[in-house]
């Protein structure tokens, strides 16, 4: 399927007149970034292609300049960002992707952009789910992808996200007659987790498991619908049990345990706003050590839980010294 301009503006919402989208060079950014430079001339809408070169590969400071040449010819203004490293050796996928937010994010902070616009897909959506699953993730967690949220105070677009990899191919090959852009050789090597499970597709959307990115991610829509119903009701009583750095013991002893976790992962982030990421099986053991009978104080995600002569519990950032 070739996405035309109709389909792709429903995934834009109508406030976003500034945009930056991150651009690597391969074909789902590419094309991202042409649908969305129509999108913005039609609708007066300010934007900047910003290509991150990670410096990982040889090669990277070159390829990209067949891009850059598109993006002249397009009339697309753009910036290329560095991110500037010592030898990474471990977690290399993790490391770039985190340094790889941080550049834009910053970027779109210096220029007063409001709207970071990404290139995933439906595959990425149909990994995602599964990598979580075999982590034993929660509700929260086989939420996967949003089709916006929030990075820190600034929107996270991802207009591709109900295309496929095949919709993304034919739209550059017939519609912008390009069908030739940068190939990561790191998004084929299976060292790498989500490498390994984009290997493993074909054989589960077979007939024999018919785990297909549609099937999937009908089932991750259903789940994110119940997760926003969830998220719905801790908002409306959080108030009662939590406020002011107090934890109103009895009223949290009285929730469900799906609850009870969302309720200190809301705690953290009232603290700490940027940690987004605390493990299911973290919050279990935190909410069984607090709901214990003999429950008197604990540390958690830098946080001190102690019980004082209320019965509630008291929430402070603990005092951690430097020897």
């Amino acid at each position: 399927m070739i996405i035309s301009d109709a389909k792709f503006t429903e995934y834009i919402p109508n406030e976003c007149n500034k945009a930056v989208v991150g651009l690597s060079g391969g074909a789902d950014s590419l094309c991202l970034t042409l649908l969305i430079n129509e999108y913005a001339k039609q609708n007066n809408c300010k934007l900047v292609a910003c290509i991150v070169d990670h410096k990982l590969r040889q090669e990277s400071s070159t390829e990209i300049l067949p891009i850059i040449d598109i993006l002249k010819n397009n009339n697309i203004d753009y910036e290329v960002l560095v991110w500037k490293h010592d030898k990474i050796n471990t977690k290399i996928e993790l490391q770039a992707r985190q340094a790889r937010y941080d550049l834009l994010y910053n970027f779109c902070k210096n220029i007063g952009y409001d709207y970071l616009c990404i290139a995933h897909h439906a595959l990425d959506q149909w990994e995602t789910f599964f990598m979580r699953l075999s982590r034993g993730s929660g509700i929260k967690g086989l939420s996967s992808i949003r089709y916006i949220s929030e990075l820190k105070d600034i929107k996270l677009l991802r207009p591709l996200l109900h295309f496929t990899p095949h919709d993304i191919r034919d739209t550059l090959n017939y519609r912008f007659n390009i069908n030739k852009y940068v190939k990561d050789s790191m998004n084929y090597d299976n060292k790498f987790e989500r490498v390994k499970w984009r290997q493993s597709y074909d054989l589960l959307a077979s007939d024999k498991y018919n785990l297909s990115i549609k099937n999937v991610n009908t089932s991750i829509e259903r789940i994110q619908k119940a997760n926003d119903c969830i998220e719905f009701i801790l908002k409306e009583n959080i108030n009662a049990i939590y406020k002011n750095n107090y934890l109103n013991l009895k009223l949290f002893k009285q929730q469900h345990i799906e609850m009870q976790m969302r309720i200190l992962r809301y705690i953290v982030n009232t603290f700490f706003p940027e940690k987004q990421i605390i493990s299911y099986e973290l919050l279990e053991r935190m909410v069984i050590a607090i709901t214990d009978k003999n429950f008197n104080a604990t540390n958690f995600c830098h946080l001190v839980f102690k019980r004082d002569r209320t019965k509630n519990v008291k929430v402070y950032i603990e005092n951690r010294k430097t020897i």
